[in-house]
């Protein structure tokens, strides 16, 4: 009888295991983290393909020359502010620190010192350039940007302002504050040097 017990068993296993094998294969029972069978699959998409209108393109425009950025002082007067300094002023003028001095011969060497409430003299640096454009040099400038800006050649440039100045290395020595006189068409050299070195 013992015999008997065991085959039962093992034949009870066994069918329960061919009853879920069958149910697995047929998909009659669900799997944990499986696809249930109850699902449908969409049909193929058997209609026309969507139609895109392209986007409009920006229209393209021309670009505009560019201007430089700062423009030579008119000339005038300026009331000294608290936290100035010669530097200062005269980068707000588009203006050298050497032509501030000269325009001020009231400012004592070696230390130029300005006190609050002291009017200074600002030059006008285009008084120089004898009628032409005049523009002041900008920390990062050379002569090929200052040409390319204005649409005329480096050497015209060179040659129309004299340079190299005394006490410059070359054609190319120009310093943030120097005025350069911008030539026309047609120009002739300017009767003097342009600039103070």
């Amino acid at each position: 009888m013992r015999l008997s017990a065991v085959v039962n068993m093992l034949l009870v296993v066994a069918v329960v295991t061919t009853v879920i094998g069958i149910g697995l294969f047929t998909n009659l029972l669900a799997v944990p983290g499986g696809v249930a069978s109850g699902t449908p699959t969409p049909p193929p998409n058997t209609g026309p393909l969507p139609t895109f209108a392209p986007a409009p393109s920006p229209i393209e425009s021309a670009t505009p020359s560019v201007e430089p950025t700062v423009h030579p002082s008119p000339g005038g007067t300026y009331l000294v502010q608290p936290g100035d300094n010669l530097t200062l002023v005269a980068n707000k003028y588009g203006i050298s620190v050497s032509d501030l001095i000269a325009a001020n011969p009231q400012l004592v060497p070696p230390n130029y010192v300005i006190r609050i409430g002291d009017e200074l003299i600002i030059p006008n640096p285009a008084v120089k350039c004898d009628g032409y454009e005049a523009y002041t040099v900008q920390s990062g400038d050379f002569l090929v940007s200052i040409g390319n800006t204005y649409g005329v050649s480096p050497t015209d440039i060179a040659d129309f302002n004299g340079l190299p100045w005394p006490g410059r290395h070359d054609y190319s020595d120009i310093r943030p504050g120097d005025t350069l006189c911008i030539p026309a068409p047609g120009w002739t050299p300017l009767p003097t040097a342009t600039a103070t070195p």
